[in-house]
This record gives structure tokens, sequence and C-alpha cells, in this order.
């Protein structure tokens, strides 16, 4: 018999407690497969949100990440609002009611408002206008799809586009009237939007937000500014008198809101590429940004925020610290089993003792007696290993509809983290020989005369 075939023999006979000293060890590896893959989940959870198209948010003054994490994760709430005009300074002369480019124009590519405040049974409603979707993109040059629908015209005021977990979540399709309510799920409805599309899954904090365009948004009670003389309360009472209609069907036309009654929560800025000197190549993006960033911040108007930098912040200073303390105590509870594979021979060794006196007198040398008891350790290891593998990735699998929904990242059974889970086993294998190693020790310094003569 070979010595593979004699530690397989061992476990067998000792079947109970080798398959319980397996169980623990395939526990506390099914808590590190859990916890490496989650970790990648959240990071990416926060990483999908740098790649959004745009390179700066501007808001009101106050926390940088604060105004990154509501703006684009839909997380926390507004600081304040900036003004119309602060956001028509970059607007080329061609989307200007005055003809004339804004103050920031040639440093922007892109900048689309968006508007907060509303929910929508537990989901952001956030205002805006069609650019979001037409000219924005996904980070890599891929725009938005629609899995159904439409983008909302400018002209629907009542027009919006749901998010994929959304849409999955509350069974909504294209047609379908919703209302969003002011300030939180209990708050006074508003007038119905209606669906024009839904879209396709982007594993980004898109899929969680529910889009409506910013003229219907201003038109709600509560939302236009107070402005001195003006009859802002008989307006909204005329617009929204029969709060009960049908939504706008695109072709019902309201007076939209004048430009001294708007604000917007926040502005997405993609920023150009400026025109170097002659002969010079012209200024990146990123350049651009650096520079607008810091004339926008030296003034009173509002703060500017690079997502990227923020998201890398917060990623350092808390969900890497977090992970690797979940980390830690994951490895202290596979070293905790492994330990257990040392009682466990430990206590089987005397149990074995003759056993091994018998395959000594039998010709069987010092180094298979050790080599046996290795294996036999090896065996445990890698079966147990492999069993928690499996479990964690259930676990995994198990709670993905949950991270899925709340993080608006697609998770499964098959989601991993390839770089530590391929050096789990190789780890485990190692630290169930430093495990056996007395055990084996033992056995290798067993008396033969002693246990044959008893």
């Amino acid at each position: 018999m070979t010595l593979l075939g004699i530690a397989w023999r061992n476990i067998r006979q000792r079947l109970l407690t080798s398959l319980l000293t397996a169980l623990s060890l395939a526990l506390g590896v099914a808590l590190v497969v859990a916890t490496l893959v989650t970790g990648g989940i959240v990071k990416q959870a926060f990483e999908s949100g740098s790649g959004l198209g745009y390179n700066m948010i501007v808001g009101a003054k106050g926390s940088p990440l604060q105004l990154v994490l509501n703006s684009v994760y839909l997380i926390s709430k507004p600081i304040e609002n900036i003004s119309w005009d602060f956001y028509q300074q970059f607007l080329p002369a061609a989307e200007r009611p005055d003809g004339a480019d804004g103050t920031f124009a040639a440093s922007t590519k892109t900048a689309v408002p968006i508007c907060m405040g509303d929910y929508f049974r537990g989901f952001r409603v956030i205002g805006t206008n069609t650019t979001y979707f037409d000219r924005l993109t996904l980070g890599d040059s891929r725009p938005f799809a629609f899995a159904a629908g439409r983008n909302f015209r400018d002209d629907e005021f009542f027009g919006g586009v749901l998010g994929a977990t959304v849409a999955a979540n509350l069974g909504l399709k294209p047609g379908d009237p919703f209302a969003p309510t002011h300030g939180a799920d209990d708050g006074k409805v508003h007038d119905p939007f209606m669906v024009t599309g839904i879209l396709a899954r982007t594993d980004t904090p898109v899929d969680r937000g529910v889009f409506v365009n910013m003229e219907g948004f201003y038109l709600q009670e509560g939302h236009a500014k107070p402005v001195e003389g003006e009859e802002s309360g008989e307006r909204r009472a005329e617009i929204g008198k029969d709060a009960d209609r049908a939504p706008d069907d695109g072709n019902q036309k309201h007076e939209p809101l004048p430009f001294a009654q708007r604000e917007v929560t926040a502005i997405l800025v993609e920023t150009a590429a400026i025109p170097g000197l002659p002969g010079m190549p012209p200024l990146p993006a990123e350049l651009t940004a650096m520079g607008l960033r810091t004339t926008i911040n030296e003034g009173r108007d509002g703060q500017a925020a690079e997502p990227i930098r923020e998201i890398r912040l917060l990623l350092d200073l808390f969900v890497r610290p977090l992970e690797l303390l979940l980390l830690l105590v994951t490895t202290l509870v596979v070293i905790v089993s492994a330990i257990g594979i040392l009682v466990s021979m430990v206590g089987s060794s005397l149990e074995r003792s003759r056993d091994v006196a018998i395959m000594r007198a039998l010709g069987a040398r010092r180094s298979h007696v050790l080599v046996v008891v290795l294996i036999e350790a090896v065996l445990l290891a890698v079966g147990g290993g492999m069993a928690g593998w499996v479990l964690g990735h259930v676990l995994v699998g198990a709670i993905a509809p949950l991270i899925t929904t709340n993080a608006g990242v697609s998770a499964s059974v098959l989601s991993a983290a390839p770089g530590a889970e391929l050096l789990l086993v190789p780890f485990l294998v190692v630290l169930a020989i430093l495990a056996a190693l007395l055990p084996a020790l033992a056995a290798y310094r067993t008396d033969v005369s002693k246990w044959l003569q008893s």
C-alpha cells in the first residue's frame, strides 16, 4: 500500500474526528473567502463611481467627500444648492440665453446639472436634462444603453428614466406612472411622472437612480427658489391643481420655471482639452481639471471636487482598514482551525502508536512514518479548504441580491478575488504541515520495542 493510501486509511478509521476537523477548517476558509470577495465587491462599488464620463463635480461650499457621495453614489444629503447663474458659467454661447460663452466654457466639454431632494420608494430622484444620457458615457467611452424605451426629451416635462435596479425591484416599465415624494418616502406626494425608458445595467450607482426631467422637477411644490415679488405660490397652484391627473405625455405644454427661481444641487463636469501654443499638443483634460478646480475653489460661488481623488481618500481611510480588520479576524479563525488539526492528530497519536510500531517492524522507515502523518494533515487541509472555498462562494451568492440592490454592483457565486484566493490553499497546506509537525515527530520517535511488547 502506498503512503497516500495509508494516510487515507488512517483518516477513514477516525472518520468522525476527521470530518469535524475538516469542517472547522472549512468554516474558517469560508469566512476568509467571503470576506475577500465581499471586500473586492465593496471596492468595486466605490471605484465604479469614478468612471461615469465626468472628472469633476461642482457644488456648494462644504465637504468635497459629501459632495461626491451625494452626487455620484446617491447617498448622504446635499450640502446646499448653487445658483443657476453659476451653472450657466460652464455653458457655451449656443446654450446660453445671452449668446455669450460662460466664464468656464472654454475648459468645459460637458456640464450636466442635477437637482436632488426627492425620493421614490427608497430610491433617490435626480432632476437633470437630456445631456446626462446623451453626452455622458460610462467612462470607457461606452454610451448609456436602454434595456427598454428611450431617454426623455427636453419638452417632456414629466418624463423619467429608471436605473436597472429600480425597475427590477419595483416592476415598472415604459409608460407606467410614478409619483416621487418630497424630502423623504413619507413626504408630500408630487405630481406623477411617466417612465420613458429603463437603462441597461451599468454596475454603477446609476442603476439605483430615478432620473426625471428637471423642468418637471422644478414645477413641483417646494422646488422653486423664493423670489421677492414673485407670486410663485399662485403659479405652482395653477400648474399642479390637478395632482391626480395622468402624467405628461410630452404633448401637454407647460411654462418652464423662470431662471431667477432655479437652483441646482451640483454640476457634473467633463473638462475639455485646451489647445496649446502653435506647434504644441493640446493640454490634456486632466491638467484642465486641475486649473479649473483651483479657480473655482478660490472663488465664493462653489467648490469643485474630483471624484477619483475623493474615492481614493475614502478607500484609504475607511474601506481598506475595515477590510484588513475583517481579514485579520477571519485569518485567526483559520489558524484556530489549524490548531484543531494539531489537537486532533496529537490526540490520536497514542491510538496509533501500536500501528506505527507494527509498520516499523514490517520494514517501514522512520521517514515513511513521518511522511504518512504529514500527508494525512495535508489531505485534511486540502479537503477542508476546498469545501470552505465552495461554501464561501455559496455564501456570497446567497447575499448577492442584497449586494446588488444596495451597492449597485453585480455579485454572484462566481464573484472572486483571484489573487488572494489563489494563495489561500498553499497557505493552508503550509499551515497544516506546521500543525502536524509535532504529532509527526512523535510518530517518528515511537519506541517500537515498547509498543510491540505491550
